[in-house]
């Protein structure tokens, strides 16, 4: 996909700064404008927009949802992390934030290893972790899938992920401990429609949701 990309923006830069030149005539030129602009875009449409994920999409998306999980758990080190500057802290947060379906999804089950009460949504967590910070660090290990995404609506796959939290102690990181309970969280993947451009295209993203 990344190669699709850098092939479109090339075209578009070549258009601007090459040839044909402006010389050569405006009509003649922006018709081969617009005819390599149109295919462009079709080579987008075609690696972007699928209507239903195949398996070794799934696969990819199942992976991308652990590989956000394990991100949530870096974003929110930061953010409670009381030496670094506020804007890197807040901007830590926004994009921990932004993991997930929504910021109200319940963080209960993740919160209990801090020992702290009325963490019970994701915004509440991290107003917290801004505001006072973490005695700790929560990291997720031994991440699986289970179950895999299955379809729920023509946008909607839905899938679970499992794992344990590690937690590293602020003051002391090399006294880490597994805990011993079994977490689960909720991943979906939701096809949307996104600008691009002056275009838009409908895409498959990855989105983590509740803590179980």
């Amino acid at each position: 996909m990344k190669r699709i990309i850098n092939i479109f923006l090339l075209a578009l830069i070549w258009i601007l700064c090459g040839a044909p030149n402006c010389n050569d005539g405006g009509s003649a030129r922006e018709r081969y404008e617009k005819n390599l602009v149109e295919k462009s875009m079709d080579s987008l449409k075609k690696a972007f927009e699928v209507d239903t994920p195949d398996a070794r999409q799934l696969k990819a998306y199942e992976e991308t949802a652990c590989q956000k999980l394990a991100d949530f758990a870096d974003y929110l080190k930061i953010a409670s992390d009381s030496t670094k500057d506020m804007v890197f802290r807040k901007q830590a947060a926004e994009m921990a934030g932004k993991l997930f379906i929504s910021r109200d999804i319940d963080t209960r089950n993740w919160s209990k290893a801090y020992h702290v009460i009325d963490l019970n949504t994701l915004e509440q967590l991290l107003a917290k972790s801004l505001s006072q910070g973490m005695s700790c660090w929560l990291q997720p290990v031994q991440i699986v899938v289970s179950p895999p995404l299955k379809q729920e609506n023509d946008s909607t796959f839905k899938g679970k992920l499992s794992f344990y939290q590690q937690s590293i102690p602020s003051i002391n990181p090399d006294q880490r401990a597994l805990n011993s309970g079994k977490l689960e969280i909720d991943f979906y993947a939701l096809r949307k429609v996104k600008p691009f451009g002056e275009t838009k295209l409908k895409v498959w993203e990855v989105y983590l949701g509740d803590f179980n």
